[in-house]
């Protein structure tokens, strides 16, 4: 009898320690996504910063998977104009925040490694006052999704249906900077 209880005892904790793995496992993906969300808006309002004059070429709205700007002239090998600068710079960065500038092949299929899982991303531009909204799909569902109404918060992404039922999968990181004229 002793041991069985003691069987009984060491199967719990054993339990136990598989729902903390499991949810070191989901805080841990919470965070990295969180991060590169960061990572991609410092960027982009880096680049903006650079290239001042063209700030209104820089705001998109729903940008993700299904939208590809156009690619630009190569801004890197070349010197560019600054418009075409700003072409290039939303190019790159959409392709930083789909990940395709990092690939995994498993079993002989390729696919991004990298950037953020159903990306959405809006910026505006109000006289300098600049948003940088990133939506994504998150690991579990909230309680409660951040609110579009509130003073930092965008309805970017929302009602698309990418992110669970209610949206309660989505996640969202909004910054504001402002960039003064040139």
């Amino acid at each position: 009898m002793e041991v069985l209880i003691a069987v009984l005892v060491l199967a719990i904790g054993l339990l136990g320690l598989v729902g903390m793995q499991l949810a070191a496992k989901r805080a841990s993906y919470e965070a990295t996504q969180r991060t590169i969300a960061t990572g991609l808006v410092r960027d982009l309002i880096e680049r903006m910063r650079s290239n001042p004059g063209q700030m209104n070429a820089y705001v998109v709205s729903e940008l993700g998977d299904e939208s590809n700007p156009p690619a630009a002239a190569d801004c890197i090998a070349f010197d560019c104009p600054p418009g075409h600068l700003a072409a290039f710079d939303i190019h790159d960065w959409y392709r930083l925040l789909i990940g395709v500038t990092e690939t995994i092949t498993v079993e002989g299929s390729a696919g991004n490694a990298g950037g953020l899982v159903n990306p959405r991303a809006c910026v505006t531009n109000n006289g300098g006052n600049i948003k940088v909204a990133i939506a994504w799909l998150g690991a579990g569902e909230q309680d409660s999704p951040t609110d579009p109404g509130d003073v930092f918060g965008s309805a970017c992404g929302l009602g698309k249906g990418l992110y669970g039922d209610g949206d309660k999968q989505r996640r969202l990181l909004v910054l504001t900077s402002y960039v003064g004229a040139p």
